[in-house]
């Protein structure tokens, strides 16, 4: 690989076509599986690598990425148990609606019996049900330790409403980094025409506010984001159109930014997000189409983005 680059920072995000038949990803997943990072779970599956240039040795690879293949890709069982639960809800729903309590006489019983059988929700099927949400995860890896070092994250209810509101298909995606109280959302934002894609966050270095947008380019060979912080031009995510994953430069100009680590970490997971989009885009119209409907319940969100809506001020 030769460096097309001589900035400040530039990071080369290698994301795997095929990961399980990646010949790196059976070794890296039993030392991941093995490692010191509560991060990397049974359900972690390594799909990409990030390497850095250094002056002296030239590209080095640095850092993994990683899937919540669980989220992503539910299985089959975890489908059915998920339809389970949603019936199982709907039942007593219904229930509840022919009588609030005790049990149902010969009656009650045949009526619910019929509202069950005419019930869209209760008729269910497993191909109904959307559930995927997408969940990576950056490790820095040393080939000794693993450490941690981010997770970016698809809030799929934000992404709901603001696609109903705008009447365009908009990404929310979330960013969780180490050792800070503080979350960054970075919002797709609606604008007249679709294309190209815009969009903007507001990142706390825990000094100040720094406010960034990532505007994909007109006319490009791949996926290229323009990175502009307070209106500055500081960079480029260069998606690579010839490359059998989604791979893509992330290469930065001299800013103050460049030196906070946990910023370039919050790019470089976004720019490993790129390569999703689409198939988010596929399953946002899905949801707002059953949601239009009145099949919002088609639509699971999951515990773990509950959790993400906490009210940290709650005294509960």
């Amino acid at each position: 690989m030769t460096n097309p680059y001589q900035n400040e920072c530039c990071r080369y995000v290698d994301m795997w076509a095929m990961p399980n038949l990646h010949p790196s990803n059976i070794q890296l997943l039993r030392r991941l599986q093995g490692s010191d990072t509560s991060h990397f779970t049974k359900n972690m599956e390594v799909i990409g690598t990030i390497s850095e240039l250094d002056g002296e040795q030239g590209w080095v690879q640095t850092h993994l990425i990683g899937v919540r293949s669980d989220a992503w890709k539910p299985s089959p069982s975890e489908v059915r148990q998920t339809l389970k639960a949603i019936k199982k809800q709907r039942r007593l729903w219904l229930k509840d609606s022919v009588r609030s309590s005790g049990a149902l006489n010969a009656a009650q019983s045949e009526s619910l019996d019929g509202k069950l059988a005419a019930d869209e929700i209760w008729n269910l099927s497993e191909t109904d049900i959307e559930s995927r949400r997408l969940i990576l995860k950056l490790f820095k890896n040393t080939g000794q330790t693993t450490r941690w070092c981010g997770t970016i994250e698809e809030v799929t209810s934000a992404e709901i409403h603001n696609s109903i509101g705008s009447r365009r298909c908009l990404l929310t995606l979330l960013v969780i980094l180490p050792q800070t109280q503080f979350v960054t959302t970075i919002q797709e934002n609606h604008r007249t025409f679709r294309y190209p894609s815009m969009f903007s966050f507001s990142y706390f270095d825990g000094q100040r506010m720094w406010y960034v947008r990532l505007q994909q380019r007109w006319i490009s060979l791949g996926p290229d984001f323009d990175v502009y912080v307070d209106g500055t031009w500081v960079g480029l995510v260069d998606g690579k159109l010839l490359c059998f994953g989604s791979d893509s430069y992330l290469d930065l100009v001299d800013h103050e930014l460049v030196n906070d680590t946990q910023f370039i970490d919050l790019l470089t997971l976004f720019t490993a997000s790129v390569g999703y989009h689409r198939a988010i885009r596929r399953s946002i119209r899905r949801r707002v189409k059953d949601t239009l409907q009145g099949h919002a319940q088609k639509h699971i969100v999951d515990s773990e983005e509950i959790r993400l809506r906490h009210n940290g001020r709650s005294a509960a």
